[in-house]
């Protein structure tokens, strides 16, 4: 998190994309680190210089403790998605972290998707996704590693491949405390109704890409960047 933010071209709007995921509202961690909100308003819209190492450390110490405070359910959700990450490379095709939070709908856009399900909630912002083979997950991952991956998507898109009716991996997102943001599914023929229906009960949009080729998915989601 602090290499992020030191490293970044825009280290300000990398402050402000950390603050979102944690949930925090720029009053909330103003108080906590005895600043005006001022303060950290003018690092988030680089109207202040970069911040300092120091300046960065308090930043992200703030985060993690405020997120303890209130159940450290977001550094948890990215330590299980670091733990099923590194399982098998060959489950989780592909991931990442976006730079600023961007809506479903511009996402679906991206990946030429046909919304099956929620398109009233397609406002809604995502941080990353997550491509999935969920048939080796499903043949190769323990339990436990398995439920992990699903409890690791909040915030995020979890985009799913090798997908006979969409069932199965809807049903294991019920079962979870924490839930994608967004979920869409790739080389289905037909989705199952109870998939969309499930979607529903979830108030999760769930969309299919038109994106044929697994090869031109990943592309697409490693070249896009965005702004």
């Amino acid at each position: 998190m602090a290499g992020e933010i030191a490293l970044s071209d825009h280290p300000g709007q990398a402050m402000r994309v950390w603050r979102e995921r944690f949930r925090l509202a720029q009053i909330v961690l103003a108080e906590f680190l005895g600043i005006s909100p001022s303060v950290i308003s003018d690092y988030e819209s680089g109207r202040r210089k970069s911040p300092g190492t120091s300046t960065i450390r308090r930043f992200v110490m703030a985060l993690l403790t405020l997120d303890e405070r209130n159940g450290g359910q977001v550094v948890s959700g990215f330590a299980r998605l670091m733990d099923v990450s590194l399982v098998d490379l060959n489950i989780v095709l592909a991931m990442s972290e976006f730079s600023a939070p961007i809506t479903c709908s511009e996402f679906c856009k991206r990946l030429k998707c046909d919304v099956l399900a929620g398109k009233d909630l397609l406002s809604r912002q995502i941080y990353g996704y997550s491509l999935v083979d969920i048939e080796r997950a499903v043949r190769e991952l323990s339990s436990e590693a398995f439920l992990k991956l699903f409890g690791a998507t909040t915030e995020r898109c979890l985009i799913f491949t090798k997908v006979s009716t969409g069932r199965a991996p809807m049903i294991a997102i019920k079962s979870q405390e924490f839930k994608p943001t967004l979920v869409i599914f790739h080389g289905v023929s037909e989705v199952d109704r109870l998939a969309i229906e499930l979607s529903e009960q979830m108030k999760i949009p769930l969309a299919v890409t038109r994106i044929s080729l697994l090869d031109n998915l990943v592309k697409e989601l490693h070249d896009y960047k965005p702004s």
